[in-house]
């Protein structure tokens, strides 16, 4: 059974355990780095926007175990779990007040995303770009979070300019998303559900977000980047390792920039969903001039 069958097979089979209240319908979306994505999604009498959930590690799964009601279920039970209580459309979403508390912003890579960039109000950084998004719904025991991109025309309903946006949306994300700086091997340690020997002799630290999803913007915080390098004492190196963290190495224990770069090429090419992926240029915090630099 090919991609495209599977969906059709699942779109029919959620359809009938959905009941009389909720349409299912596949939809595309334009996720970051242009990739472009098809999943299911509900449509359900008193909630006005759904969340669209992907198939791929489904249709994985099928491929593997061939138990398509198994895996019904299992999406039926992940919509329970995800769909909004709240009204995300019409008047609620054009009242600036109700989503001022809750605009953030992500760092996506500019070049990559200039499609989706022509509808969105953006701040341009080194060779990123700055996006803003309504947060939805934060899970935190399960490091997650849904989110609603903000468009040129919500400017317009909510009557306001980029630079408010942008205010808003720093002090917001710093808040809602606290960042998590720490070495490497303390990182490895807690994936892997084991303690590190203490006499290892860091040289890589990770900086990423409170739930570990779209962290890399934590470079944006105040004062953050200069507390490292006050942590480090000598200027630093940040790789873009992902869209959900960045490592930082001490210059002192690095190799040269464009081996530093050719190795997160390399990684980005072969290790990284495309859509994880957040820029291939290694930059430099200068502890002088307190600035990241390309």
């Amino acid at each position: 059974m090919s991609y495209e069958q599977f969906l059709e097979r699942m779109k029919q089979e959620l359809g009938e355990c959905a009941g009389e209240n909720r349409r299912v319908f596949l939809q595309s979306a334009l996720k970051n780095n242009g990739r472009i994505r098809k999943g299911i999604t509900f449509q359900e009498a008193g909630i006005n926007i759904s969340p669209t959930i992907y198939m791929e590690e489904y249709y994985e799964r099928f491929q593997r175990t061939g138990d398509i009601k198994q895996i019904v279920q299992s999406v039926m039970e992940l919509y329970q779990q995800v769909k909004f209580k709240h009204s995300w459309e019409g008047d609620f979403v054009r009242k600036y007040t109700c989503v001022k508390d809750k605009i953030i912003y992500q760092l996506v890579n500019r070049d990559e995303n200039m499609q989706m960039l022509r509808d969105v109000p953006y701040v341009p950084y080194l060779d990123l770009a700055i996006i803003f998004y309504v947060l939805v719904e934060l899970n935190r025991g399960e490091e997650r979070l849904a989110t609603m991109l903000i468009r040129k025309e919500h400017l317009a309903w909510w009557e306001i300019e980029e630079e408010e946006l942008y205010k808003i949306a720093q002090e917001n994300t710093e808040k809602l998303l606290p960042y998590e700086f720490s070495a490497m091997s303390a990182a490895v340690g807690e994936m892997l559900g084991e303690e590190m020997p203490e006499n290892i002799e860091e040289e890589l630290y990770v900086l990423t977000n409170s739930i570990r999803n779209f962290g890399a913007t934590a470079i944006l915080y105040e004062h953050r980047l200069e507390g490292i390098g006050d942590y480090f004492k000598e200027n630093y190196f940040v790789l873009p390792s992902s869209v959900h963290e960045v490592i930082m190495i001490p210059e002192s224990k690095a190799a040269r920039q464009n081996d530093l770069s050719a190795i997160v090429k390399e990684v980005n090419e072969t290790q990284v969903q495309k859509e994880e992926v957040l820029s291939d240029h290694v930059y430099y915090y200068d502890r002088k001039k307190k600035e990241l630099l390309l």
